[in-house]
């Protein structure tokens, strides 16, 4: 019986299923030494340590088999047919028409996309025959759009390629064109300044070469002005190994609301949060990246010691809602696990850094499952704020590991934080972010 009939298909693993198909098919290994990969199907190094003279860049060696090279190929001739600057009105020629049919058709039925596929017709009972994902492909990832000051945007640009947006990087969440402006591959000059890992990774404390989360410079070549253009990215990130299929795969069944993929993932024993933003009228991918949250069971203890202080890091902030102001407040404590009964002794701290008080009227905590309770009272010029959680559909800190988000009342995420089940089986005590 096929793996993906039958009832035998949960949605809680669509993921790791499609990172699985594309590892067997044109993706390449993430691994953290030479000595772990296979050049027969190759591998990508990660280098998870902090700058030195000796190790100035990202990926240390990159290895694709000529078996799967093509998809690569045909990625990187679109590369050039975006103009940098959002604001600017793109042109798009037949040639560049062609090539992005060239893509789709080698694409549309990989083992990736077969994967997402099958899990849409076992979720709404509806057949997506090649030609039917290949329209969805072309809507979601081609098509362009125009939002706000944005012309002509398109999914596949801003995630794939990039963009710049006030002097930063905007989008850029494929590794592999990250890999090639970095190694001299794409217009023999090294346009990647690497700044160091972040979060996840700092410090090699967080060995996931799955994905990366760092700072860097990059000079972009602006090919409607034929210049270089210098940009910043201070924190952003994007897995490493997977083809740009397996990344379409990811990003489209998460895209696609009737299908009802999870929201979070579970790939090689990491959680991330799969973070998607639409056109404003709903119908085109805007960007698409993973959010790291914290490594999961199935790992040996001495491995979980590394991972006891886990902080969830927002990949791409120019991506989400601006925040109105500085982040004055932080949540910096959780009683996650008290001594008896959970509800109504649960309880999480916040701190106000700033010399003023801060009225939080109409602000919201916000636990993993998006239960949300309202402060609505004012936290003073230094002190703590100790807000208790009632239980009773209010935010609930699961044993299990989970995460805390402070939202202002303009919408947008002040602070937000994770802890791991290994944190909260110390019964009593409170968790220090």
């Amino acid at each position: 019986m096929n793996k993906f009939d039958g009832g035998g298909f949960s949605k809680m693993n669509i993921y790791q299923e499609i990172w699985n198909a594309d590892q067997e098919d044109n993706g390449v290994k993430p691994v953290l030494n030479e000595n772990q990969g296979d050049p027969n199907s190759g591998y990508v190094v990660v280098n998870e340590q902090p700058i030195t003279d000796q190790a100035l860049n990202l990926f240390t060696k990159v290895v694709i088999p000529d078996s799967k090279k093509k998809s690569y190929e045909l990625c990187r001739k679109l590369f050039n047919n975006y103009t940098l600057s959002p604001n600017i009105p793109e042109q798009e020629t037949q040639e560049e028409m062609a090539e992005i049919q060239e893509l789709l058709e080698y694409i549309v039925d990989s083992k990736p996309m077969l994967v997402a596929r099958a899990f849409m017709e076992k979720q709404t009972g509806k057949t997506y025959s090649s030609a039917k994902w290949y329209k969805i492909l072309m809507d979601v990832w081609f098509a362009q759009f125009s939002q706000t000051s944005g012309k002509d945007l398109s999914g596949f640009e801003h995630v794939v390629v990039g963009e710049q947006k006030q002097g930063k990087v905007s989008g850029y969440h494929f590794w592999y064109k990250y890999y090639l402006d970095d190694s001299n591959e794409l217009l023999n000059s090294d346009d990647i300044e690497y700044l160091g890992l972040k979060g996840n990774n700092q410090s090699g404390n967080m060995l996931v070469p799955e994905v990366s989360t760092l700072s860097y410079k990059w000079d972009a070549f602006d090919y409607d002005a034929q210049k270089y253009r210098p940009l910043y990215k201070k924190i952003g990130g994007f897995f490493n190994g997977c083809s740009v299929e397996g990344l379409m795969a990811l990003g489209t069944v998460r895209f696609l609301g009737e299908g009802r993929a999870p929201k979070e993932a579970v790939i090689n024993n990491a959680l991330y949060n799969m973070k998607v933003f639409r056109s404003s009228n709903g119908k085109h991918m805007r960007t698409f990246y993973p959010e790291f949250v914290q490594l999961e069971s199935g790992n040996s203890p001495s491995d979980l010691t590394e991972y006891d202080t886990p902080t969830v890091i927002v990949t791409d902030p120019q991506d989400v809602v601006k925040s109105t102001g500085d982040k004055m407040v932080k949540i910096i404590a959780a009683l996650v696990n008290p001594v008896g009964e959970d509800a109504g002794f649960e309880s999480i701290t916040l701190l106000n850094t700033s010399p003023n008080d801060i009225d939080l009227n109409h602000w919201l905590l916000e636990d993993k499952n998006n239960k949300q309770v309202s402060l609505n009272m004012i936290i003073k010029s230094g002190e703590t704020l100790k807000i208790r959680l009632s239980g009773l559909g209010s935010p609930q800190l699961s044993n299990k590991g989970g995460s805390i988000k402070l939202i202002n009342n303009k919408g947008a995420v002040v602070d937000k934080v994770a802890y791991t089940k290994t944190q909260a089986q110390k019964i009593g005590w409170t968790i220090v972010f």
